[in-house]
C-alpha cells in the first residue's frame, strides 16, 4: 500500500514538475516574440522618422490659411508655436510662413519671438528661410526644443542647375542669455537634396 502511494506521489510530482517546465518554456517564448515584436515597432518607427523630413515643430497652436494672388504667389499658410523657448516658464512663439511662387520653388520663412515682461520681442536670426525646389531643397531647418532649444541650418549654394550637388554646410544656433550664438559652418558633403543630411 505505501509502495503504491509512494509511486502516486512520485508520478504527481514528475507530472507537475513536466507542466511546470511546459509552462514556463511558453511563457518565455512569449516573452521573447512581444519583445522582438516592440523592438520591430520601434525600428519601425525609427525608420518612418528618418525616411521623412520634419522641422520639428508639430502640433500648431493656430493655422491660417491665405488665398493666393491670380499668378498663384504669396503667402499660402501661416502656422504659430506657443513654445517656452528659453524655459523660463513664459509661453514664447514661433511664426512659420510658407510662400508659393507659382512654381516649384517655395520656401518656409520662420519668426521667433520671446515674452519678456508680457510683450513678445523679435530674436529672429537673419535669414532664417528654407529654399525648396521640386527635387531638391538648398536649405533646411530643424528645430529641437528639447533638452535645450537650438537651430539647426543645413545650406549649400547653387550650382551650374538646381539640381547639381554643390558642398553642403551645417550650422547650429543655440539661446545664450535670449540671444542666439551661431557656430562655425561646418562642411559636410556635396549633396542635391540637404534634406537627406538630417
Amino acid at each position: 500500500m505505501n509502495k503504491t502511494k509512494n509511486i502516486i506521489i512520485i508520478i504527481t510530482i514528475v507530472i507537475l514538475c513536466a507542466l511546470t517546465f511546459f509552462a514556463y518554456k511558453n511563457f518565455s517564448k512569449t516573452s521573447s516574440v512581444e519583445s522582438s515584436s516592440l523592438e520591430q515597432t520601434i525600428d519601425n518607427d525609427n525608420i518612418y522618422e528618418s525616411a521623412e523630413f520634419s522641422d520639428g515643430l508639430n502640433n500648431p497652436d493656430s493655422e491660417t490659411t491665405y488665398p493666393l494672388d491670380e499668378s498663384e504667389t504669396g503667402i499660402a499658410k501661416k502656422s504659430i508655436y506657443v513654445v517656452d523657448i528659453n524655459q523660463d516658464g513664459k509661453p514664447d512663439r514661433i511664426t512659420k510662413t510658407y510662400f508659393e511662387n507659382w512654381n516649384a520653388h517655395s520656401y518656409y520663412r520662420y519668426f521667433i519671438e520671446l515674452n519678456v515682461d508680457g510683450k513678445y520681442v523679435d530674436i529672429t536670426p537673419k535669414g532664417l528661410q528654407t529654399t525648396n525646389g521640386a527635387d531638391c531643397d538648398l536649405q533646411q531647418i530643424q528645430f529641437k526644443l528639447k533638452p535645450n532649444f537650438q537651430i539647426i541650418v543645413i545650406y549649400r549654394e547653387m550650382g551650374d542647375t538646381w539640381n547639381t550637388a554643390t558642398m553642403a554646410y551645417k550650422k547650429v544656433f543655440t539661446l545664450t542669455d535670449n540671444k542666439f550664438k551661431v557656430s562655425k559652418p561646418i562642411q559636410i558633403n556635396p549633396i542635391c537634396d540637404v534634406k537627406e543630411l538630417f
